[in-house]
């Protein structure tokens, strides 16, 4: 008469990572006959199904083994071991990241994952941060700073990681020096630095969301410069940009007829305190495509109701008082 056969899988365990266990009882079998053949499963991590004792290595997840034993007398039995994996190793200090310093309210730092249920969690420096032992702190430094999170619990060895909080600065940038222009006349302002610019007010100016716009106020008018960087940090400045009174004229020598309202005309500046002028304008042939008295910047690249092609013209303008000017104007379509 043989004794009942009882198995033992081994006490349940709490695995840290990077360890090696050993499954199963001291002894895994008794009772019944010997000997015993052992049937572990699933066989995820262990060295062998088929011995009493098998080793488990890299285990990097929770997990159930069962253990089914055989007697040489034919009996059967079953046990059951639970392996919890503890996440030690996954908690860590996150990306290398950055803040606009004294423009934004700072930056978390720590892995999404991150959690103090059963571990504590370490930070080094502790300047610049709200908590320096929660999991997912604000990080505010001043300057540039590597902080090291060690993380630890009463099972494992204590993990460390590190992450590197950039403070950006204000990007350099530098809007040219305030200038005088005569009434009519347009110029380029010049901004250096950053990626991404805008100019304010919106009034009388073109490409106003470049570095080199073009403006033409007709009165005194300050613009100011924005600009951000790629980090999000901001600067501004400004140039003042006086106009006086004039009455030179200024030709533009370009003109786009496309009809979306920007540049569409042969457009001469200052032309309104001349009422009395003439102008005359040819093509490449010589031949006369538009002629008016007391132009009013109205020509728009027609010819008796018809489109004329893309080309350089000629003009001729009587100021109505004591002048002649001739130059070319290139229209484009």
């Amino acid at each position: 008469y043989s004794q009942k056969l009882t198995v033992d899988a081994g006490p349940y365990r709490d695995i840290c990572p990077n360890k090696t266990y050993t499954l199963g009882g001291a002894p895994t079998a008794s009772g019944g006959k010997a000997p015993y053949t052992y049937q572990w499963n699933p066989p995820n991590f262990l060295n062998s199904t088929t011995i009493a004792n098998p080793k488990v290595t890299g285990l990097n997840t929770d997990i159930w083994y069962s253990v089914i034993v055989t007697s040489a007398d034919t009996l059967i039995d079953t046990a059951y071991v639970f392996y919890k994996f503890d996440l030690i190793n996954t908690f860590n200090a996150g990306l290398d990241t950055g803040y606009c310093f004294n423009q934004q309210a700072g930056v978390t730092i720590g892995a999404s994952n991150n959690t103090n249920a059963n571990h504590t969690f370490s930070w080094l420096p502790i300047e610049g941060l709200n908590d320096p032992t929660a999991p997912n702190p604000l990080a505010t430094p001043s300057i540039t700073t590597i902080y090291t999170l060690t993380v630890s619990d009463t099972k494992c060895l204590s993990h460390n990681t590190t992450v590197t909080v950039n403070a950006y600065l204000p990007p350099l940038i530098s809007a040219p020096a305030d200038t005088t222009i005569e009434e009519g006349q347009t110029i380029t302002l010049i901004g250096t630095g950053a990626t991404l610019f805008r100019w304010e007010p919106d009034y009388h100016i073109k490409y106003r969301f470049t570095d080199k716009p073009d403006v033409w106020p007709i009165v005194t008018t300050t613009y100011v410069f924005y600009t951000e960087d790629q980090h999000g940090c901001v600067s501004n400045d400004d140039v003042v940009v006086n106009v006086v009174n004039g009455n030179t004229l200024y030709f533009y020598n370009t003109f786009t007829p496309n009809g979306d309202g920007d540049n569409d005309v042969f457009y001469i500046a200052n032309l309104e305190k001349y009422p009395d002028n003439t102008l005359k304008i040819f093509n490449r042939y010589g031949k006369l495509i538009f002629n008016a008295v007391g132009y009013d910047n109205t020509f728009d690249g027609k010819y008796l109701g018809n489109e004329i092609p893309t080309g350089t013209y000629f003009y001729v303008l009587d100021d109505g008082i004591d002048k002649k000017y001739k130059g070319t104007v290139t229209l484009i379509r």
